[in-house]
């Protein structure tokens, strides 16, 4: 019997609470916004009004692209912090429009701004296909 009970002491079972510590902070280190988003924007020509976003990471910075059905842009000034992302892009190499957006799970809500007003936009995190 106490054999036993030593060969049961030495099997390794998962922390979960440590589990869980390394899900969050993946979640609030700003992991939660990578993905591919499909979203819809108001008050815009109608060649922006649908595209997608594509947010990723390398290393130690955030990558956005935006892809519309008249062109692909990479956008600059990234800055993500949690739920929240904020970036720059330059419209035909002449508008700079700024976005300001945030993550609420599979969803993505927030505001674009330019010299010609200010756009809602609305998005869904594009899941993987089962």
């Amino acid at each position: 019997m106490i054999q036993l009970l030593y060969a049961f002491s030495a099997i390794k079972v998962p922390n979960l609470e440590s589990d869980t510590n390394v899900l969050q902070e993946c979640l609030v280190s700003g992991e939660s916004v990578l993905g591919i988003w499909n979203y819809t924007m108001i008050n815009v020509e109608s060649s922006y009004e649908k595209g997608v976003l594509f947010i990723s990471k390398n290393e130690n910075t955030y990558d956005v692209v935006i892809k519309y059905p008249v062109g692909i842009y990479t956008c600059q000034d990234v800055i993500i912090d949690n739920d929240r992302v904020n970036f720059n892009v330059n419209i035909a190499g002449l508008e700079r429009v700024s976005f300001v957006l945030m993550v609420e799970g599979d969803l993505i809500i927030g505001e674009s701004y330019s010299t010609s007003g200010s756009s809602q936009i609305k998005g869904t995190r594009q899941l993987p296909v089962r």
